[in-house]
């Protein structure tokens, strides 16, 4: 029997389906008559259609009309948009720049093209919050006053002439900037503070109004309708917010900046009523937050004795330190806190603390570039006095604000008068430029630019802001309001 290992496998192989008969076979076409065929139809082709060059790809296409705002709709691109609005923006000047200039008989083109770029120059610094005015005194006129019964503890004004006062008693009054009739801003049953208000900002809209507690709650009031509506008690927090602000320039979003003792700063957005983002850094409590801008902010860290300007964006912070040593004919004193800060402009920010020296300083320069030692004097009548030295002290900053775009910024203590200060043209020092006479401490000051002229306002009380630690006899606690009569620095005339 033969070894099945060597036997043939032909048998295991299966035939195909249909018989192996050759009648049912498709007939085989050479490859070379198909690469003839396609060749001989690719030839056909361009004889009857010609060279693509010549070919009319639109021949089809039925022409559409098209008005202007389609056309440019249509074909536009986004750097063609922007030549276009920037055309029609210079467009709009140059009309404007016509109509103040149509009384006068004068019409030359040149006097036109610099009043043209004086303007865009302007809206520009003005848009950015750059100091591009410069005034060399300023005087009170038309000061009043109005007693409440409360210590206030800080103020805000809008745009629309409505101030509002916050109190240690935890309530918000609304005053009428010309009548300075006012009202208490009512939260409801279940809204509002529990506990004294120790800051306040406000829109300069005059739409949103945001308060800082003793309760670390940030309280958000919708004051745009006809009564005052309590929003929400935002929290976070872990100590009494101390500091709110709510930046005035490129904040379409409404962002407001916060601070509290309990060491951090903290972005929120009004328009999700939460928290964005939050900062830490000081090594002590932040007592003032300063802003322009949500994108960036300046802090005073009190006893840590530093100043941080934030980059809020890029999460980075750039820490100043102050804490230096004050000479005088009257002694010598070592700052040991940064009370309260002030923004100017996007580089340049003073800072005042218990020593009664304002600092100026720049964020390209670790130390301040000019300083003023005792700006409020010393306290001689006893108030302030040093158990273990037995000698009067300086009279601390309670307050500082600046007027947006100029060279103009305000101090406050409880020396009897609110001063005001004029910065260089190059941004290296200032000096004293005028003061109004006021009586307690100035626990908060807010200066804006408004159609009817410069306004100041100042909350007014016989206590500081933070503290029970001097108590002025026979000072009524209340609002301060004045206009201020500017006059042009010679450089800037």
């Amino acid at each position: 029997m033969p070894d099945p290992f060597f036997a043939s496998d032909k048998k295991r192989k299966r035939s195909r389906p249909g018989g192996s008969g050759g009648a049912n076979r498709m007939p085989r076409v050479s490859k070379g008559r198909v690469q003839a065929a396609r060749d001989e139809e690719l030839d056909h082709s361009d004889i009857e259609g010609g060279d693509i060059d010549d070919m009319d790809f639109q021949r089809d296409r039925q022409p559409v009309a098209l008005d202007d705002d389609e056309f440019v709709d249509a074909n536009e691109t986004a750097a063609e948009k922007r030549v276009r609005l920037a055309r029609g923006y210079l467009d709009k000047v140059r009309q404007d720049v016509a109509e103040e200039r149509a009384e006068n008989d004068y019409d030359a083109a040149e006097i036109d093209r610099e009043l043209i770029a004086s303007r865009l120059r302007q809206e520009v610094d003005e848009a950015e919050g750059r100091i591009h005015r410069f005034y060399s005194t300023a005087s009170a006129s038309s000061t009043r006053f109005k007693t409440i019964q409360h210590v206030p503890t800080s103020v805000a004004m809008t745009a629309t002439g409505v101030v509002y006062l916050s109190t240690k008693s935890g309530q918000v009054l609304r005053f009428d900037r010309g009548t300075l009739k006012n009202a208490p801003v009512k939260a409801g049953e279940e809204g509002g503070h529990k506990g004294p208000i120790l800051s306040i900002a406000a829109s300069e809209d005059g739409k949103w109004l945001v308060t800082g507690g003793q309760d670390k709650i940030v309280g958000v009031w919708d004051m745009s309708g006809e009564e005052s509506k309590w929003v929400a008690g935002m929290r976070g927090h872990k100590d009494a917010v101390s500091s709110v602000v709510f930046p005035p320039l490129s904040n379409p979003s409404a962002h407001i900046l916060t601070a509290s003792l309990g060491r951090h700063l903290t972005l929120h957005s009004l328009a999700t009523l939460s928290a964005i983002d939050t900062f830490f850094g000081h090594q002590d409590s932040i007592n003032s937050v300063s802003a322009l801008k949500p994108t960036a902010a300046v802090t005073a860290g009190s006893r840590d004795r530093t100043c941080r300007w934030w980059k809020v964006e890029e999460e980075v912070q750039l820490v100043l330190r102050g804490g230096g040593k004050t000479r005088t004919d009257e002694g010598s004193w070592v700052e040991g806190s940064v009370d309260v800060v002030c923004t100017l402009d996007d580089s340049h920010f003073v800072s005042g603390g218990d020593t009664g020296t304002i600092a100026l300083w720049s964020t390209g320069k670790k130390k301040p570039i000019f300083s003023l030692v005792l700006a409020h004097g010393l306290d001689t009548e006893g108030h302030n006095i040093l158990p273990s030295t037995a000698k009067p002290s300086p009279r601390w900053i309670t307050s500082l604000a600046s007027i947006r775009g100029t060279n103009l910024f305000a101090s406050g203590s409880w020396d009897g008068r609110i001063r005001l200060w004029a910065i260089d043209p190059q941004l290296r020092s200032f000096k004293p430029a005028g003061e109004v006479e006021v009586e307690g401490f100035v626990n908060g000051i807010q200066i804006l630019s408004l159609p009817e002229g410069t306004v100041l306002t100042a909350a007014l009380g016989r206590e500081p802001r933070l503290g029970r630690w001097i108590n002025l006899k026979g000072v009524k606690n209340g609002l301060l309001t004045t206009a201020l009569e500017l006059e042009t620095a010679a450089d800037d005339a």
